[in-house]
């Protein structure tokens, strides 16, 4: 350029190289930023679509039953479960159980086994896909939850 004469200063085109490089160096720094941000968006996106999900069991309700006194004794007729999050994974596939009144009763198995899920699904955390868990002969479906939470019941968070 400064040969053919277009340019009549050669430090003008040492100008224009510094200030090109200049103004490149902060992209380079932008982009990795951008590719945070982006995933930083689909996590955010994630979480506030498990946060606006409305759950199937309203814990204010005041509809069901309130029963004074329970026996305790608890059946588990084949209950099937995958968490809300998660629907396609089973947790609980055809599970049955016993629970008599009276007795010591262990749930005894590998991490993840179901456990836990168990215990929330009697506490009414979550609601079972399939089959019937009766509380003395009774759909627990059938309690008010909102009483079982006042009158103490369940295991309050009890570490298995």
């Amino acid at each position: 350029m400064y040969a053919r004469g277009e340019v009549e200063q050669p430090g003008s085109i040492v100008t224009v190289i510094f200030a090109v490089v200049v103004a490149a160096t902060p992209l380079t720094h932008i982009a990795p930023q951008i590719i945070t941000v982006t995933r930083s968006a689909a996590a955010a996106d994630e979480l506030f679509r498990i946060i606006d999900r409305k759950s199937a069991i309203d814990s204010l309700s005041t509809v069901g039953l309130t029963p004074e006194k329970s026996v305790g004794t608890i059946e588990i007729q084949d209950v099937q479960f995958g968490y809300p999050s998660r629907p396609d994974t089973k947790i609980l596939k055809s599970l049955n159980l016993n629970i008599p009144t009276g007795k010591t009763t262990a749930l005894v198995g590998a991490s993840g086994s179901g456990k836990s899920t168990i215990v929330g699904l009697l506490e009414r955390w979550y609601e079972q896909a399939a089959g019937t868990i009766l509380l003395d002969g009774i759909d627990i479906r059938s309690f008010n939850i909102a009483s079982s939470i006042s009158n103490d019941t369940g295991s309050h968070g009890a570490k298995w």
